[in-house]
């Protein structure tokens, strides 16, 4: 038994404290006295619930001719009797609405509404004498116990109600998406998410591994374009520890909520109120252990205020069962408890709201209110379903939804299930067949409680199929995103790739996408195409969790990917690629740029990027995050363009031009400035496999002096064998190369690269900057252009000076 005692603001500044009441022998309320309502009682009325509220009270009752000389009010909780005899009743019900109030959150706002039509209580939002406002900051004691044993009797599943299949009709893809974005061109991530916060900025985030004790933030303003790690340090944004799967998101304020898995131990939650700038952080943020897979949901409440906001957090403990706890939305810097503080949300809480499950991540429609949880159980899903009063966070009660069987012969699985709400409130759920590995999906037009029959969603070339990731947009229309092979089996039987590169690559990933519309109806239109334009993976992918640790299997992106959509509608999928020489989960980005988007609007303003590149001037700072906010812009590394051409058919000439190389002085804490152009060609790995390798054409300056000009193909820095975790680029061959005015261009023979360059085309074709202490130092990221991709032979060379 541990306990547990929260001391926090009590309320509003002049709000009186909860009260109770003292019951007397025959049942009278000590306090329950008659008064005249004179001047100082309508002005007593006025402090305390209003005097809107206190006129009509008072209009009310002239309408209705029963206005009186005399009422009868309770001074301590401001409930006004007809006679008084009903005070016994009536109190006995306060004193045990205070002895609630004491040990948890306040009464439902639905029961506070009854309350009202009954005549007893103000309508809900106004305050009530004796009473803090319904969410604000509140003392709360508890205690609870912390057991790693089952737990006999969790609330079962209900089987929905049956609904009909859909017919579907399968149609091509013509979804455009542009060249793959470099997120991080050194760090490796495995389960990447993002976000796009109320202003369009984009917030990523992923785990770097329990052995590193690092996760990473990663934040873009310009859309997407380029990307920098939220830290000053190039490591995690807030104290450690941490290291395991994570969640970001923001709420209408602008605030901004991480989450970070602690080694299976515990939940390390942060809250930041400047962008990412400074971090508070609670490192125990739930009363369990043996915690795993946590996922964020925000409800902002029906205001546009701070006050009703309410940050829910689902997760699973292990042989136990599955919880959903709740805090509330932080309402500025100088909050100890929003986003920080944590209690369970169930109404039958300390106990969990259903066995142990892997669950998908949680979604709250704002439509009807509902906060939803869809997680694997059996052969089929399981859809946990509560609905959220304005300002609760406790006292929710939950039910569970048994959806219809998977019909792929075995259950949900690989790895995790999905699920969206669309506009309208149209619930959907998505899994993968662990039998025959395809992907299906069911709908629900009832808040969850009827399931339409699963169908499949996939077709040829995505025959073995895995990590699947939802988001809905209008009404009927859904987004289905995961990752398919052409090769039949189970994919954890596929060659693994450190056992044998050769035969992994046989069977080659590519990432998939599937927009349905009508997917709400009896009629559904299914449109399945391609989001990568290369294969992003190879081999066998572990389905076992950190099981696959023990058993060898390749979990090089551990165990997910997701999408969101942005504010004109853009699906953008963030996911890793591991087709690289080292096998390590490079962070990529894939944007739609046409089409129709799930809103249903048309997606424009965004073209593909082509060679040459220009790139916008002062976004070069350094530091980009820190406590005292971005550095100065740097215009030694502030980018204006990238261009690449030829000059004959055997050599790549690289053209990088920047702001100012009046000074070539490296950026604060690094001994060297460092330019590099980076892409992937196809090629060989080095057991001869093929890979698509890193390669690189740089420029270094050691103490501000003449530039050396190099080209390589990355090595990466491991934690154990064959787990890649930093990319490096050092000089290791010297190529010719020279500053001309703000550019630094270098001429590159093809044979000088180390591996062959196969291929017609390079891709995601990028340039950064910043500084170095060492060839396997984790660089200042300064300044970053966007990607595109290069056909050898297409445009002209850029002139050599």
């Amino acid at each position: 038994m541990r306990g547990l005692a929260i001391r926090v603001d009590r309320g509003r500044p002049g709000e009186a404290p909860p009260t109770s009441h003292s019951l007397r022998p025959r049942g009278r309320c000590g306090r329950h006295r008659p008064r005249a309502r004179g001047l100082g009682q309508r002005r007593r009325q006025r402090n305390l619930l209003g005097s809107d509220h206190a006129d009509g009270l008072r209009a009310d009752a002239r309408r209705r001719g029963r206005r009186r000389r005399h009422d009868h009010r309770c001074r301590g909780c401001g409930v006004r009797l007809r006679q008084r005899h009903h005070a016994r009743s009536l109190c006995a019900e306060r004193a045990a609405a205070q002895a609630r109030r004491q040990r948890d959150e306040p009464r439902a706002p639905a029961l506070l509404q009854r309350r009202h039509r009954a005549g007893h209580v103000p309508p809900p939002g106004l305050p009530v004498p004796g009473r803090r406002r319904l969410g604000a900051p509140y003392d709360y004691t508890g205690s609870y116990v912390v057991s790693s044993a089952p737990v006999v009797g969790n609330p079962a599943s209900t089987p929905a109600n049956p609904i009909g299949p859909p017919t579907i009709t399968r149609v091509a893809g013509k979804l455009q998406f542009g060249p793959a974005t470099v997120v991080d061109a050194q760090r490796t991530e495995g389960e990447p998410l993002n976000w796009f916060d109320k202003n369009g900025v984009y917030w990523e985030s992923g785990p770097w591994g329990t052995t590193s004790q690092n996760s990473f933030i990663h934040r873009s303003t310009d859309g997407g374009l380029e990307f920098h790690i939220d830290s000053p340090a190039g490591l995690r944004p807030d104290p450690g520890p941490g290291g395991g799967d994570t969640d970001i998101i923001t709420d209408d304020q602008g605030y901004d909520y991480f989450v970070d898995l602690e080694a299976l131990v515990n939940l390390g939650t942060s809250v930041s109120n400047d962008n990412g700038n400074n971090w508070r952080k609670n490192p125990a943020a739930v009363q369990n252990t043996t915690v795993d897979r946590q996922w964020y949901a925000v409800d902002n409440g029906t205001t546009s205020s701070a006050a009703d906001n309410t940050i829910f957090l689902g997760f699973h403990q292990t042989a136990v069962g599955t919880f959903i706890y709740s805090s509330p939305g932080s309402t500025g810097p100088a909050d100890p408890v929003g986003g920080l503080v944590w209690q369970s949300s169930s109404a039958n809480a300390p106990q969990p709201i259903a066995d142990d499950a892997t669950c998908a991540q949680l979604r709250f429609d704002p439509v009807y209110r509902d906060l939803y949880y869809a997680c694997n159980e059996g052969n089929h899903i399981r859809m946990t379903v509560g609905h959220v009063a304005p300002g609760q966070r406790t006292g929710i009660a939950y039910r569970n939804i048994a959806l219809p069987a998977s019909p792929g012969g075995g259950g949900p699985g690989h790895l995790f299930p999905a699920m969206a709400v669309d506009k309208s409130g149209n619930v959907y759920a998505a899994w993968i067949d662990t039998n025959d590995n395809n992907v299906y999906y069911s709908y629900s037009n009832d808040q969850g409680t009827s399931w339409s029959s699963p169908v499949q969603v996939n077709t040829a070339p995505a025959i073995t199929n895995e990590f699947i990731w939802a988001q809905a947009g209008a009404n009927g229309v859904l987004a289905l995103a995961w990752l398919g092979t052409d090769t039949p089996g189970q994919p954890d039987s596929f060659p693994n790739w450190a056992d044998d590169p050769n035969g992994a690559t046989s069977v080659k990933w590519y990432g998939f996408l599937g927009v349905l519309t009508k997917a709400n109806s009896a009629y559904a239109t299914i449109a399945q195409q391609r989001f990568t334009e290369k294969p992003m993976h190879y081999g066998q992918i572990c389905n076992q969790g950190i099981g696959c640790t023990v058993s060898g299997g390749d979990r090089q992106m551990a165990d997910y990917f997701g999408f969101n959509i942005d504010q004109a509608g853009a699906i953008r999928i963030v996911y890793d690629d591991t087709t690289n020489q080292h096998n390590g989960a490079g962070l990529f980005e894939a944007r739609q740029l046409s089409g129709k988007s799930i809103l249903g609007t048309n997606v424009k303003g965004a073209t593909v990027t082509k060679n040459p590149v220009s790139d916008p001037t002062g976004d070069a700072q350094w530091p980009h995050y820190s406590p005292t906010g971005a550095g100065a812009n740097q215009p030694q590394f502030d980018f204006t363009g990238l261009q690449l051409g030829q000059p004959n058919a055997g050599t790549l000439r690289v053209k990088m031009s920047l702001a100012s190389l009046a000074s070539l002085a490296p950026p604060a804490g690094k001994a060297t400035s460092l330019w590099l152009t980076r892409f992937q060609a196809r090629s060989t790995g080095d057991s001869g496999e093929e890979a698509y390798r890193v390669f690189y054409v740089g420029a270094q300056a050691t103490g501000g002096l003449t530039p050396s000009f190099f080209v390589g193909s990355t090595t990466c820095t491991e934690t154990t064998p064959q787990n890649c975790k930093v990319l490096n680029y050092p000089a290791t061959t010297a190529v010719t190369g020279h500053v001309c005015g703000n550019s630094l261009v270098a001429d590159v023979p093809l044979s000088v690269f180390g591996n062959p360059v196969n291929g017609p085309l390079l891709y995601n074709v990028t340039a950064v900057s910043g500084g170095k202490n060492a060839d396997n130092d984790l660089y200042s990221d300064v300044d970053a252009t966007r990607s595109f991709d290069y056909v050898f032979g297409s445009g002209k060379a850029p002139p050599s000076c």
